[in-house]
């Protein structure tokens, strides 16, 4: 298990303990079907929205306060590689949700990710209006569509447009290093609070390629036309259709590239297997070549 410090379960908690979770895996999916009828994420990883009560965290029909998401037969090591994508993210700048990886009631890992469209007011939950681009764009299938159409949808609806455009290219140039291929509409969302729409913020950052090894496309939405070999000029064109200006674009693809020595180490002190630590640094390498090119 891993050793959190006080201030980083403060912020997941409200209060310095780390909860226990009195489930196992095996009965995540049989609760998850009771609660919701059907299985999440695509059909394949179960997962739970649960609460704080006291100092376990519980299955819940309502008002959830972080959403639990543990390991797959299908797909290996899903905890430890969102987990650690988060991590990377959060390490170049990007605003993530607030995350932990924790255990199961069979010592098996989960991946928990605190809910961003709802905050405590008082004894009560208070659910602020969320939005993915899947409900704002439209369409039968999440897979299709652009970067482009999200960036025109954020022009049209957010408060700071030019600052969320910014966040919109930081988030994508980030996906295409880890090899995350499955960021489809419904993994971006706007957030509206009192005084502002904005993204929100970053989640459901893992490595597809990682798993995925036949994995058909480099990224789920197209980018300046295409989905595959994809290459540095690719984001310069992107960045300029977003009309930002091309010194905070090269200044991020080089803060990028720099944190070449932070990710490789921190995938490999992350708790994926050997073969996968291994596998995910050369996704990153050669994406970050390419970018390099």
């Amino acid at each position: 298990m891993i050793n959190y410090d006080a201030k980083t379960l403060r912020g997941m908690f409200g209060k310095p303990i780390l909860p226990t979770i009195p489930i196992s895996l095996k009965e995540i999916s049989l609760e998850a079907q009771r609660l919701a009828g059907k299985l999440s994420i695509s059909g394949v990883q179960p997962k739970l929205s649960v609460r704080l009560d006291g100092d376990k965290l519980v299955p819940v029909e309502r008002d959830g306060q972080f959403i639990l998401k543990p390991q797959t037969q299908e797909f290996a090591e899903l905890p430890q590689n969102e987990y650690l994508c988060m991590q990377m993210g959060k390490r170049f700048g990007l605003n993530t949700a607030d995350f932990l990886l924790l255990e199961l009631a069979d010592g098996s890992p989960a991946y928990l990710v605190k809910r961003f469209d709802r905050r405590k007011k008082g004894r009560k939950i208070e659910k602020l209006h969320c939005e993915d681009m899947q409900q704002i764009l439209g369409g039968r299938d999440k897979y299709v569509g652009s970067h482009e159409q999200i960036a025109q949808a954020i022009r049209n609806y957010c408060t700071f447009a030019p600052l969320e455009l910014q966040r919109l290219f930081d988030l994508t140039v980030f996906n295409f290093v880890i090899g995350n291929g499955d960021a489809h509409k419904k993994n971006f969302s706007l957030l509206t609070t009192e005084d502002k729409v904005s993204l929100s913020p970053v989640y459901d950052l893992v490595s597809s390629r990682l798993v995925i090894r036949e994995e058909a496309d480099e990224l789920a939405l197209t980018l300046n036309g295409r989905r595959n070999r994809i290459a540095r000029g690719d984001f310069a064109v992107f960045a300029s259709r977003l009309e930002i200006a091309a010194d905070y674009t090269e200044k991020k693809l080089s803060q990028l590239l720099s944190l070449r020595e932070d990710f490789h180490g921190m995938i490999a002190a992350s708790m994926l297997s050997p073969t996968l630590r291994e596998r995910l640094a050369g996704i990153v390498a050669e994406r970050m070549d390419r970018l390099n090119g």
